[in-house]
C-alpha cells in the first residue's frame, strides 16, 4: 500500500489555518474519494491544533509515471493524478473548500513508512501541542470510526489506526508521558487559576457542549471545583447538564449566569464569537463598579479552534481572557526522559510494523502457491470420484453377493433377468457402502478429500512461513524466482491488490 500523511497543525501552518480548515472537516473523506480518484481510503483527524488526512493511494501514484506501470490505464488520465501532484492536488482542493489561498495552505507531507510512523506518533501524543495528551489516541479512533461509517477506511488505514493505537497504549502504560494529567484542557486551567481564587472556592460556566466540554467538567471537579453551569445556544445544555449532574443556563440568560461565574470555559467552535464586546463589557462593568460585584476579575478560557472570544474582549477592564495560543505558549516541557522513552517505543513499534507489512508483501505469492496446492488436490480428490459406469459396476450386487462385471456394468445374472440398472442400489440386499470390503477398511470420498486438503496445508506450512520471511528480511524477489522455478507459478510475480 501507499501511505500518504498531509497535515496541518499548530506548527505549520498555524492554528488560525488549522481553525479554517477544521471549519470544513465534516463530509471531508468522502468528497476527497470524490473528486481524486487516485485515492483508496481517507481517514479526517480534525482535533483543537490538528487537521491530518491519512490516505491510502493507489501505488502507481508515487511513481509519476503511471502508464509505464499499469498499462492497462490510458496513458492521459488527467483525473489521477502522479505523486508528484498528490499533495498539491490535495492541497488545492482543501484551499478552496476552507476559502484560503493555495500559497498560505502550507501542508507537512509524508510517505510510506514515514507517514505511518507519523501516524504511531500522533496517536501517542508526541506530535501533539501539549506533548502526551491523553486524548489524542481517543480522537484517532473516533475519526476511524467516523470514516468507516462513510465509507472511506480501507483495509490498509484499519492496520494503521490499529498499530497506533496498540503503540498508543503501550506508551501509557509503560512511560509516566501521559500519567500526569497532561491536556490542552489541563493547561488552560492551570492558566486561568493563576488568576483566581483556589478554584473550590468559585464558580464556573461552560459555554458550549462541544468535544471539550466534559474534558473540562473532569478537569474542574478533579480540582475541587463543584458549582458549574452549562449554556448552550443550540438548546443542548440541559440534555448535557443531565449527563453530567450539572445546572442548566436558560436560553437568553447567558448574561446573568456570567455574572455569577469566575471561571467561563467556551468550546462550542462552530461558527462566529458568541462573547463579543458587547455581552461581556456590560457584565465585566458590573463586576467591577457595583456594590453587589464580586471584585474578581472575570477569568474567560477560549478552547474553541473557531474563535468563541471576540479578541477585543480580551482589552476589556476586569477580564482576563485566555485561548488556545496563549493555552500554547504556557505548554510546559515535558520531562525528557519520558518522551525518549516514548520515541523509543514508538520507533520499536513502527519498525515492527513495516517488517509486518513487508511480509504482508508476499501475500500475493502465498495465494498463488496456495491455488497451485488446491489445484492439486482437487485433480487428485476428483480422481477418487468414480465414474458413472464404474459406480454401477460396484453397486449392483450379484447373485452371490459381489459386485458383477457383465455389460455396462450390469451383473449377467440380473441382466438376463431383465434387472434394471437405475432403480434405487442402496436399499437392495448385499449393497455395500465405503467401510470394509474384504476385510479392509474402506473411506468415504469425503474423508479422503478432508485428508488431501490437510495434506496440502501441511505441505504449504513452511512454504509459507519462509515467504513471511523472506518479505520482512526484504529477499521475497529471490523467493518469488525460486517458487517460480520450483513449482512454476505463472502468478508468483504478480501484484494483487
Amino acid at each position: 500500500m501507499t501511505t500518504h500523511l498531509l497535515s496541518a497543525d499548530h506548527r505549520l501552518p498555524g492554528l488560525d489555518v488549522v481553525a479554517r480548515l477544521g471549519a470544513v472537516a465534516p463530509g471531508l473523506g468522502p468528497d476527497l474519494l470524490e473528486a481524486v480518484p487516485a485515492l483508496r481510503g481517507v481517514l479526517v483527524l480534525s482535533t483543537c491544533n490538528r487537521l491530518a488526512l491519512l490516505i491510502d493511494a493507489d501505488s502507481w501514484a508515487d511513481t509519476g509515471c503511471p502508464a509505464a506501470l499499469h498499462p492497462d490505464l490510458p496513458p492521459a488520465d488527467a483525473s489521477r493524478p502522479a505523486a508528484s501532484d498528490l499533495a498539491e492536488t490535495i492541497t488545492a482542493f482543501l484551499a478552496e473548500r476552507a476559502g484560503l489561498p493555495p500559497s498560505r495552505l502550507l501542508l507537512t507531507h509524508l510517505v510510506g513508512a514515514s507517514a505511518r510512523r507519523e501516524m504511531l506518533a500522533i496517536a501517542a501524543g508526541l506530535s501533539s501541542m501539549v506533548v502526551g495528551e491523553a486524548q489524542i489516541v481517543g480522537q484517532v479512533r473516533r475519526a476511524a470510526e467516523t470514516a468507516a461509517a462513510e465509507g472511506t477506511l480501507s483495509p490498509e488505514l484499519v492496520r494503521v489506526v490499529e498499530r497506533a493505537s496498540a503503540t498508543a497504549r503501550r506508551v501509557a502504560h509503560e512511560t509516566e508521558l501521559s500519567g500526569q494529567g497532561r491536556s490542552v484542557v489541563a493547561v488552560g486551567v492551570d492558566q486561568a487559576a493563576g488568576h483566581l481564587p483556589p478554584l473550590e472556592d468559585c464558580r464556573a460556566l461552560i459555554v458550549g457542549t462541544g468535544s471539550y466540554a466534559g474534558a473540562t467538567v473532569a478537569d474542574l471537579r478533579a480540582r475541587g471545583l463543584r458549582d458549574i453551569a452549562v449554556y448552550s445556544a443550540s438548546n443542548r445544555a440541559e440534555a448535557f447538564a443531565a449527563g453530567h449532574g450539572l445546572r442548566a443556563v436558560p436560553t437568553g440568560a447567558l448574561s446573568q449566569a456570567m455574572s455569577r461565574a469566575d471561571l467561563v470555559v467556551t468550546c462550542r467552535g462552530t461558527g462566529g464569537p458568541i462573547l463579543t464586546t458587547d455581552v461581556v463589557a456590560p457584565v465585566a462593568a458590573d463586576r467591577l463598579g457595583s456594590a453587589g460585584g464580586s471584585g474578581r476579575p472575570l477569568v474567560i478560557l477560549d478552547l474553541a479552534l473557531i474563535r468563541d472570544v471576540d479578541e477585543a474582549v480580551g482589552a476589556l477592564p476586569g477580564v482576563v481572557h485566555l485561548d488556545l495560543a496563549r493555552v500554547r505558549d504556557a505548554v510546559p516541557e515535558a520531562a525528557a526522559q519520558q518522551v525518549t522513552a516514548a520515541r523509543a517505543i514508538v520507533e520499536a513499534e513502527a519498525a515492527d510494523f513495516e517488517r509486518t507489512l513487508a511480509g504482508r508483501a508476499m501475500d500475493p505469492l502465498i495465494t498463488a502457491l496456495r491455488a497451485q496446492v488446491g489445484r492439486v488436490v482437487a485433480e487428485e480428490a476428483a480422481r477418487l470420484r468414480p465414474q458413472a459406469a464404474s459406480r454401477l459396476a460396484l453397486a449392483v450386487p450379484a447373485v452371490d453377493g459381489r459386485a458383477g462385471t457383465g455389460v455396462n456394468g450390469v451383473n449377467s445374472a440380473d441382466a438376463a433377468a431383465g434387472a434394471c440398472p437405475h432403480r434405487h442400489l442402496a436399499a437392495e440386499p448385499g449393497f455395500e457402502t465405503a467401510g470394509q470390503t474384504d476385510g479392509e477398511p474402506m473411506v468415504s470420498l469425503a474423508q479422503a478429500e478432508r485428508a488431501l486438503h490437510h495434506l496440502a496445508a501441511r505441505l504449504l506450512h513452511q512454504p509459507t512461513v519462509m515467504a513471511r520471511r523472506a518479505g520482512q528480511e526484504g529477499h521475497e524477489e529471490a523467493y518469488r524466482q525460486a517458487l517460480e522455478l520450483v513449482w512454476g507459478l505463472e502468478s508468483a510475480g504478480e501484484n494483487h491488490d
